[in-house]
């Protein structure tokens, strides 16, 4: 009786256990196929062949997505599911881009760039046009006005933020909002709504010529820290103290501009 036992409970864990591994994997199949689905590679996802409309993507509902990197990537995700049905796309749900929204845990990359930024990795797009994406998101004045007629709140203020963070972007926003527009009672709450669509547009906007002509990006330190970074990439190719290989972002808001280095010993333990 015991062995019998014994086994009925192997039984059933063993049962239980296909039972959800089975129900797990219908989470990634579309309620018209009834076999598991084989996610293409990384890198190798589809894109339609005569690319999606930026601003058609980028203004269409919102409907279920919440957060700065929902949105974003969820704007593009939901176009690519409606013009690609029978791919891949329809089984991702928008809430997989969750993990950066506000920039994430840190505050740190802003959700509205994460979330293009996955598409792009699903597609494979080169890295140098992630980094165009991300030159851009510094120099563009957010929010532009194009989503007005989405939100109640109109022309809300604009700021260059010199940064992809998201406590920088927002801050330097904040700083200037607060100082200049707020009035004490009606605050502006549609600023990091909008910032997303215009990401969503800007991503669309670089994979259409990508898919479309072949183009990679470009990206090239700016002339403001230019200096800084050559200098710095150099002494990580010669392996030397104060190298960096793969900053890009503007280092001159943060630390200040030193003629000269190696003057005065660093600090004790540093």
């Amino acid at each position: 009786m015991n062995a019998k036992k014994g086994l009925d409970r192997r039984g059933f864990i063993i049962g239980g256990g296909a039972a959800l591994a089975a129900a797990g994997c219908s989470f990634f199949r579309p309620r018209t196929q009834t076999g598991p689905v084989s996610l293409p590679a990384v890198g190798t996802w589809p894109w339609p062949e005569n690319g999606l409309d930026p601003v058609e993507t980028a203004g269409a509902q919102a409907t279920g997505l919440s957060g700065c990197a929902v949105v974003s990537f969820g704007l593009i995700a939901n176009r690519l599911k409606e013009a690609l049905p029978g791919s891949a796309w329809p089984v991702l749900p928008p809430q997989l881009a969750s993990f950066g929204n506000g920039g994430g845990p840190y505050g740190s990359d802003c959700g509205a760039l994460q979330g293009p930024l996955l598409i792009m990795t699903l597609l494979g797009a080169p890295s140098t046009l992630k980094q165009e994406f991300y030159k851009w998101y510094c120099e563009f004045p957010f929010p532009s006005a194009e989503w007005d007629h989405l939100y109640p709140v109109k022309e809300t203020v604009t700021t260059v933020s010199n940064s992809p963070l998201c406590h920088e972007s927002r801050a330097v926003w904040e700083g200037v909002f607060l100082r200049e527009v707020y009035d004490g009672t009606n605050y502006d709450n549609t600023r990091c709504s909008k910032l997303p669509r215009d990401c969503a547009k800007k991503a669309v906007q670089l994979i259409n010529a990508w898919k479309a002509t072949g183009y990679k990006g470009e990206w090239a330190p700016g002339e403001g820290f230019k200096a800084c970074y050559d200098c710095h990439t150099q002494l990580y190719r010669d392996k030397q103290p104060g190298g960096i290989h793969s900053g890009k972002e503007d280092c001159v808001p943060c630390h200040a501009a030193v003629p000269e280095h190696g003057e005065a010993p660093p600090p004790e333990g540093r």
